[in-house]
């Protein structure tokens, strides 16, 4: 096998089969630390050509890197487990449309996932692919009155979930129910998971859930001790997705594009005046509940977009992300795309 990168200033670093079996990766992995080692200096390790075919022998190379692999899932994206597997789910099955924005994963809970496992079991048609950032570089480069706001404040991640039954009004933004995230329809079990990870919880009218995290806006690393942006501000403020759709139409170029770019510019202004800060399915705060400036997501995501690894998936593609330094998302895409994914603790 060799390596190279794409792009030697970005991750991820690029792992290619020279016509090695599924066996002899996954020995190569379990007899030595080094892919470890790169996992945590490059931030990501992309696996290619390897004959990775199915969602189970993805979760076998997921194990022989990280055994301590997990099946809790508290974030927001809506995902299906895979039939047939253990730890496999589903990336995402938001609305190809839908601009999932750069994120470490499940940022605003006191335990995140330590390692992430991304698997293409079929190659996107038209665009769909899963950019990364080095999020060690975007906390360097963010402006110091920024950065030094974020560090003295910290960050309150809200997130509101209409009740069961209630159908809601045409709400791009309220990505599912609480019983979908927490699997489970009987409250008390849902307050008991709230506790055990630190997160703040509301019962409203109607059973509807407000959710509350108060986190620190970076994270130094638990080896390196190195200081990444870690969290969620620049995906669920509410003026995130406007700002994210300009880059998107600047990159694809596409009529879809363009409708969304001006659809988003749009709702979001509407949204603001239709309901309290609060009271949006999604938003973020500084941690002293005072308003993050628009300007201020603005510039964070024009330096992660100056930072960002855009590369296409090919079938069998495995990506190793260290969530700890190295972010990912997703781009609106046509066609068909299937990307699996798992996580360890």
């Amino acid at each position: 096998m060799k390596q190279h990168f794409f792009n030697p200033h970005q991750p991820p670093l690029v792992v290619e089969a020279e016509g090695e079996t599924l066996a002899q990766l996954k020995q190569s992995i379990a007899a030595n630390f080094k892919f470890e080692n790169e996992l945590l200096q490059h931030g990501a390790v992309l696996f290619r050509g390897f004959p990775v075919n199915t969602p189970a022998e993805f979760e076998q190379i997921a194990a022989s890197i990280d055994a301590d692999l997990k099946n809790d899932y508290l974030g927001t994206s809506p995902r299906d487990k895979v039939a047939g597997t253990e730890y496999v789910f589903t990336a995402s099955e938001l609305p190809p449309f839908y601009p999932i924005m750069q994120h470490c994963e499940m940022s605003f809970l006191p335990h995140p996932p330590r390692k992430l496992f991304f698997y293409c079991h079929i190659e996107p048609q038209l665009g769909g692919e899963t950019p990364i950032c080095d999020f060690r570089k975007v906390y360097q480069q963010l402006s110091k009155e920024v950065l030094q706001e974020f560090e003295a404040k910290g960050v309150l991640t809200v997130r509101n979930y209409s009740s069961i039954n209630e159908k809601s009004a045409f709400n791009l933004f309220e990505l599912k129910k609480w019983n979908q995230m927490f699997l489970t329809e009987d409250k008390k079990v849902v307050e008991q998971k709230c506790r055990q990870n630190g997160i703040e919880f509301e019962w409203h009218e109607n059973d509807r859930l407000k959710l509350i995290n108060r986190t620190p806006a970076v994270k130094a690393h638990p080896v390196s001790g190195e200081k990444a942006w870690f969290n969620h501000a620049q995906v669920f403020h509410l003026s995130a997705s406007a700002f994210e759709y300009n880059h998107i139409h600047a990159r694809q170029k596409r009529l879809k594009t363009l409708f969304y770019k001006i659809f988003t510019s749009v709702l979001v202004p509407i949204k603001k005046v239709t309901a309290e800060p609060d009271a949006q399915s999604m938003n973020m705060f500084f941690g002293d509940g005072t308003p993050i400036p628009d300007s201020y997501i603005q510039h964070i995501q024009e330096t992660i977009w100056n930072n960002m690894s855009i590369f296409s998936w090919k079938k069998g593609d495995v990506l190793a992300i260290d969530n700890f330094s190295t972010s990912h998302g997703r781009l609106p895409y046509e066609g068909a795309r299937e990307i699996l994914v798992s996580w360890s603790a």
